[in-house]
């Protein structure tokens, strides 16, 4: 088609540019004073806060070789942290959480060691930095070996929470870059959005609604993944929630989004045994979503694993599907695969960065949400062609239905009911309505001494013909073998004969060129006009079926007007 180069061009520069910025938004490790942790151990019993920030427990803490400080699913945990020499840059230092997701995290920072609480979903004052990373401003003048002293939460799972320190100016640079990011993906997604609803309220195609729902879903996800959802208005609502909110969001989002897939890349007809066992593997996701809202769901490590493992296995499936539909010739299956392969591959990764229990690295973290963002720009691209398509052949299917085979002119059916909404808007109106009635002389001899291909040619030189004369709110329709309509509203009978002898002279001076022969043929033709309030569309036909007939009688070749006495006109 002529728009899809153009649009392709779009695409790729929408891909570099999100490539470009995927690549200046992954934060760069720090360079300064070194954070040095140390951990107490597991088999201590938490100590209260008061004994911990008075040194007391310092003996205790065991130095650890990383800068990760992981929760645990019994109790909580604590750590020292501490730099390796004196803070001499000339922004203050700021601690930050890479990895804490949903677990509180309370600070004890110098000089009063008062606790500053850390949580993902907190609401309140507006925050100083992003939610990319739970962060903490540090005093200014730290000095090397002076404690800080952090106490995370336990929780139902065990993560992989790694700490850091930068200067402020270089943490700040970054978290611009992350939040520029995160708002060009969602608002990339937001706007396909709106396009797949629009598309939808015209439409109204169950595939649409597929699309809206699964990518609603994921862009709502993602932006609880980013924390953007808590700020936005009525974000709050959602913070009881925890993470409940965000893995009912994955998991009722996966069956909608293999009901799109089976749809889109028309799968039933495709690969019907594949798209079958598809259909079948949405249904566990509707009982994790079950589980997930029951109490005992709070310890959801068993839920969240069994998700994550058949989401994998269906959505290497799923991958299966398409690739079996784009071998067998599925143009809107390689149109999806173009669009999703990218993202199922992110989605592996990070499924296995997630099971087992890796830290997340930047091209993976950013990639992702800019793979969904591709896959919305084509998906939607191909939405939008895909309903043109069915568009067409929807009009080209009632075309079909309306119009001749033959001729490519009205059939009677058509005809009949555009010669009944002619007859209604002229009373409306009080404007005249005329009708010609058209034969062709001697066509049954055309057919005996030529063939019927070559009746069929004259056929449609002469409705050709009859078409040119006319003017674009006349209507012309085949009424039977060699018959022809035609209907003339706010026509007078007298200029309906005038119309009707340039149609004869017209027919009677055209030569038709058909396998070899060369021949010409001749009409007779009745006219009526629409009578008063009594009159109906099928008298009117017949006064103008009986003036043809007094046309043949009369020698053919020639046209005859209605013989009534009064016509409606203007």
């Amino acid at each position: 088609m002529p728009f899809r180069g153009p649009v392709m061009v779009v695409v790729a520069w929408v891909c570099v540019m999100l490539f470009v910025q995927t690549v200046t938004a992954a934060p760069a490790r720090s360079r300064l004073a070194v954070l040095q942790v140390a951990a107490l151990p597991p088999g201590v019993p938490a100590p209260a806060p008061a004994q911990v920030i008075r040194g007391e427990m310092d003996a205790d803490f065991v130095p650890s070789a990383s800068t990760h400080t992981p929760n645990a699913m019994e109790s909580q945990r604590w750590y020292r942290l501490t730099l390796d020499r004196d803070w001499h840059e000339s922004s203050s230092p700021v601690l930050s959480f890479t990895g804490a997701a949903y677990i509180p995290i309370t600070v004890y920072a110098p000089p009063a060691y008062r606790p500053y609480e850390l949580w993902f979903a907190q609401t309140g004052p507006p925050a100083r930095f992003s939610r990319h990373h739970l962060a903490l401003e540090l005093p200014h003048d730290l000095r090397a070996g002076q404690p800080v002293y952090v106490r995370i939460a336990a929780d139902n799972f065990t993560r992989q929470i790694r700490a850091d320190v930068t200067d402020m100016a270089t943490y700040q640079s970054q978290d611009l870059n992350h939040v520029r990011l995160v708002t060009l993906l969602s608002s990339v997604q937001f706007t396909m959005l709106l396009a797949a609803l629009c598309l939808w309220l015209v439409l109204r195609d169950r595939v649409l609604l597929y699309f809206f729902g699964y990518t609603g879903l994921l862009w709502l996800a993602q932006l609880l993944m980013s924390g953007e959802a808590y700020e936005l208005p009525g974000g709050w609502l959602l913070v009881p929630l925890g993470p409940h909110a965000l893995w009912l969001l994955i998991v009722l989002g996966a069956p909608l989004q293999f009901s799109f897939i089976i749809e889109f890349c028309h799968l039933r007809s495709v690969t019907p045994g594949a798209a079958r066992v598809l259909g079948y593997m949405r249904w566990p996701f509707l009982g994790i979503a079950l589980l997930l809202c029951f109490p005992f769901a709070e310890r959801m490590n068993l839920p969240a694993s069994a998700h994550n493992w058949w989401f994998s296995i269906s959505l290497l499936w799923a991958l299966g599907a398409v690739i079996l539909a784009v071998v067998r010739g599925g143009q809107p299956a390689r149109i999806f695969l173009i669009a999703w392969l990218p993202q199922v591959l992110l989605n592996i990764l990070r499924l296995g960065q997630v099971l087992l229990k890796l830290d997340l690295p930047s091209w993976l973290e950013y990639g992702l949400p800019t793979a969904m963002a591709f896959c919305a720009v084509v998906l939607t691209i191909g939405l939008a062609d895909l309903s043109l398509r069915t568009r067409r052949e929807r009009d080209m299917a009632h075309h079909l239905a309306d119009h001749d085979a033959l001729t490519g002119v009205l059939n009677r059916r058509a005809l009949v009911r555009r010669l009944h909404e002619a007859e209604t808007q002229a009373r409306a109106q009080h404007q005249p309505l005329a009708l010609i009635f058209l034969d062709m002389d001697h066509f049954k001899s055309v057919n005996d001494r030529y063939g019927h291909q070559t009746g069929d040619a004259c056929l449609r030189v002469v409705a050709e013909a009859i078409a040119d004369e006319l003017r674009p709110p006349d209507s012309l329709g085949r009424y039977g073998g060699e018959e022809f309509v035609a209907v003339l509203p706010g026509t007078t009978q007298r200029h309906a004969m005038a119309v009707a002898e340039r149609i004869r002279h017209s027919i009677e001076t055209l030569p038709v060129h058909a396998r070899g022969h060369t021949l010409q043929t001749t009409v007779s033709i009745g006219v009526a006009s629409l009578l008063g309030p009594a009159d109906t569309v099928d008298e009117l036909i017949a006064r103008a079926d009986a003036a043809l007939y007094r046309a043949k009688m009369q020698g053919r070749n020639n046209v005859v007007a209605d013989a009534s006495l009064t016509a409606v006109a203007s």
